[in-house]
């Protein structure tokens, strides 16, 4: 407001100035330049602001893009390998990925649910029996509590939430396999918003980040892997049934962070319990012990190995992403910063400072 004021000043002072003057003249456009160039920040302001708000406003919607992009190179990947082993096509390979995944889906919750319905009878006769052998005083207040809990109001939520889930999934799944199917068409989308002589560096910068994204999925892979072997060796060491499907249902959920781990430890506490309360608690216990060795040992330590991503980077991701954006935001903090990181170390180490850049690794090919 002050440069305003005073160029509004000099500039009616100028116009008092007899026409003609070389130095009213030259004054003038210095006026006409500050405000111009005044009226620019305010623009560019104002422009910046827009833009954060319209991101802020459609920040699920661009995590749920995000997260196709990591599933999309997952896609592109294996059907790479596949491709590179039997000849097929790119498109060919991509379908023989795809239904291989459905089957693998199809199969593992029909096997799993076979094996919790074999235990929800003995579930349910524990209960029964567990409630009966209440005290008097706590059963009457159970029951109670019981009549006070709106039972349709508390499915109404789960359903909502459970479609929001499903809405979500299905947008990630597309977008992926779009982005899979035809990478060329969507990166070559991105590079025309550079400019033409900064073609070349969006291309470079394009690989370094996706092979980095890459090695991050492999490290989660990894985490998984880990999750799965702990959990399958303690459920054996405490007897429970079907404890290898339960490791691997464990491995897998991994990928959701906090949401995956309790969904798979609740089976697992279903099918315990069904053999006794003390059992139960064992196992609860179990899922806990690895959930934390795997949040905060596990991947901090496998990212650093395989992305070189600090482990304090990783955590401290992880808990700004959950504050920011929830569930979705913790799972996609790492890959987010290990992005950030990329274009930190070319776009300012490398092309303002002209230093050579601390991370990534060079990608496949080059270096």
């Amino acid at each position: 407001m002050e440069t305003t004021r005073t160029a509004a000043e000099a500039a009616a002072r100028l116009d008092q100035a007899p026409e003609g003057d070389p130095r009213a003249e030259q004054g003038r456009r210095l006026v006409q330049g500050e405000l111009t160039l005044f009226t620019w920040k305010v623009l560019i302001a104002v422009g910046v602001a827009a833009l954060a708000l319209f991101v802020w406003r459609v920040a699920d919607a661009l995590l749920l893009i995000f997260t196709g992009v990591l599933f999309a190179i997952l896609l592109q990947r294996l059907a790479g390998f596949v491709r590179r082993f039997t000849g097929l096509s790119q498109g060919l390979a991509l379908s023989a990925v795809l239904l291989a995944l459905l089957a693998l889906a199809v199969g593992g919750s029909w096997l799993l649910g076979q094996s919790v319905a074999a235990q929800a009878s003995q579930f349910s006769e524990q209960i029964t029996r567990a409630f009966g052998q209440l005290p008097p005083a706590v059963h009457d207040r159970v029951m109670e509590q019981a009549k006070d809990w709106s039972v349709f109001s508390r499915l109404q939520t789960v359903a909502s939430g459970v479609a929001f889930f499903i809405g979500d999934a299905v947008v990630v799944i597309f977008a992926a396999v779009y982005l899979a199917a035809s990478p060329g068409v969507y990166r070559r989308g991105v590079v025309l918003l550079v400019p033409r002589r900064g073609h070349d560096r969006a291309n470079e910068i394009l690989d370094v980040a996706g092979e980095s994204l890459w090695k991050w999925l492999l490290g989660q892979f990894a985490a998984m892997a880990a999750v799965g072997v702990l959990t399958t060796a303690g459920l054996l060491a405490l007897g429970v049934p079907t404890a290898p499907a339960l490791g691997v249902l464990a491995g897998l959920l991994e990928f959701m962070p906090l949401v995956g781990p309790f969904l798979a430890a609740v089976p697992a506490v279903m099918i315990a319990f069904a053999q006794s309360p003390e059992l139960a608690i064992w196992v609860a216990g179990l899922y806990l012990v690895v959930q934390q060795l795997e949040g905060n040992i596990i991947t901090p330590l496998l990212q650093k190995r395989v992305v070189d991503l600090p482990p304090v980077i990783t955590i401290g991701a992880i808990a700004a992403g959950g504050v920011l954006f929830g569930l979705l935001g913790m799972f996609l903090a790492t890959p987010m910063a290990v992005v950030a990181l990329v274009l930190v170390n070319l776009l300012y180490i490398e092309d303002k400072l002209g230093e050579e850049r601390r991370f990534p690794a060079e990608p496949e090919g080059k270096g």
